[in-house]
């Protein structure tokens, strides 16, 4: 077992990240923050809608969403009740590349909580009438996605972003998978792809390094199961033309519309540029220049937005808005305009300035609590950026000129060959 030790304590970095490997593949990565008794247990292991055969009947999420109704050792009630008494809480979602697993409760209860993540995670025994319960809820759920002109434009635009074989590709189950999944296919799923293969997990709070060690290792270190290598993700190949999809929902008096493509992926050395650029375009203060020209000045929206998504593989960027059925081709033109602007034209001084101060100064905010801190430093390990990224965040922004700007819109953004997806 490969052990770094600590030094003093002040934004997370290598000095004061203990990192440990275990001898299963666990990594494990500790913040000693002892400002409140709290501690949170954050983490992530390699399982999620990639494994699933055929892809996008939401099976990964299902099985995570079980894992908690019951286990060999616990039933759903008790493992409801070890959490409330102590005012704990505890979970395991699905994604697309891996699954995620949290727990936050007293420093003095990481033992039990950590013990009831392993549980879990490793020994669910999925009682068939707690499998009916959690699929009355997802069913439910699914149900009410049908209605939601947000979830539809967002399902057709991924549906037509992506080609059929990529991931990104599907809803994450429908109606019909959801009836159609059994228990021997969410045994089969769990039995494969669950293991603590680069399995990493991020302990921040009070307790000191060398004692959350311990008490992984009591939880998880006997963990030995392995699973099937991952064929690699088929590519995302650019847009070309404008395909365009409408999906009608009756009674609906807005429209809600995507315009995009696919992107980069969170560790692009382009990221920084690309989501200051994209703040200027259509996040900062109400929705940046979309909002002021498309909103303010021109009153055709409820709201309207850009975003990269970014993450493992090539993360879509999108222009999403709310406005009137007949006002859609208007607003996409408009905005379509301002994507023209930022790529001809450097933002101004201010703009860039105002931005700046912005990324630097949220960044503390973000940290204030140690879920914040938790994820920064998962987002350090996951994406590759090396412990020290933190350190000078604020100099690598404020290094950023008006012409990294303008060249990371002229490579990530088209205003000819998008997709365009609308719902209402």
């Amino acid at each position: 077992m490969k052990t770094h030790r600590p030094a003093a304590a002040s934004v997370p970095h290598t000095g004061n990240i203990a990192q440990f490997s275990l001898d299963n593949g666990i990594t494990l990565l500790v913040y000693e923050n002892f400002a409140s008794p709290a501690v949170i247990v954050s983490g992530y292991f390699t399982a999620g809608m990639r494994d699933e055969a055929p892809l996008g009947t939401g099976l990964s999420g299902f099985v995570t969403d079980c894992l908690t109704r019951g286990t060999t050792r616990r039933s759903y009630a008790q493992i409801y009740d070890v959490t409330e008494s102590i005012g704990a809480s505890m979970g395991v979602s699905a994604g697309t590349h891996t699954s995620s697993l949290y727990a936050k409760s007293l420093a003095e209860d990481l033992p039990l909580m950590l013990d009831l993540l392993s549980d879990v995670v490793r020994h669910p025994s999925f009682p068939a009438e707690e499998l009916e319960r959690e699929r009355a809820e997802w069913i439910s759920a699914l149900r009410e996605r049908e209605n939601s002109t947000r979830a539809q434009s967002g399902m057709a635009f991924y549906d037509l972003c992506y080609p059929e074989g990529h991931p990104y590709h599907y809803p994450g189950g429908t109606l019909e998978t959801a009836r159609a999944i059994t228990r021997e296919q969410v045994l089969e799923h769990h039995q494969t792809f669950f293991s603590p293969r680069e399995m990493t997990l991020c302990i921040v709070g009070a307790v000191k390094a060398e004692e959350a060690l311990a008490r992984v290792v009591a939880a998880f270190g006997d963990w030995t199961a392995t699973r099937p290598e991952r064929a690699p993700m088929i590519p995302a190949p650019a847009i070309v033309g404008q395909p365009r999809r409408h999906i009608p929902l009756r009674n609906k008096s807005q429209t809600t519309l995507q315009w995009g493509f696919p992107a980069l992926p969170r560790n692009n050395p382009d990221w920084i540029p690309a989501v200051l650029m994209n703040s200027i375009l259509g996040q900062f203060g109400m929705y940046g220049r979309m909002g002021e020209r498309v909103r303010k000045e021109e009153g055709l929206v409820y709201y309207i937005g850009t975003s990269f998504s970014g993450g493992i593989g090539p993360g879509a960027w999108q222009c999403h808005a709310g406005t009137q059925p007949t006002t859609v081709d208007r607003v996409v033109e408009i905005s379509r305009n301002e994507v023209r602007r930022i790529q001809d034209k450097r933002v101004t001084a201010r703009e860039l300035d105002d931005n700046k101060r912005y990324f630097v100064g949220s960044l503390p905010l973000q940290m204030e609590t140690n879920e914040g801190i938790a994820g920064r430093i998962l987002d350090m390990r996951r994406y590759n950026l090396g412990f020290d990224y933190l350190l000078n965040y604020a100099e690598r922004i404020n290094s950023i000129t008006a012409a990294q700007l303008q060249g990371a819109a002229q490579r990530w953004l088209n205003a000819d060959n998008f997709v365009l997806t609308s719902s209402g």
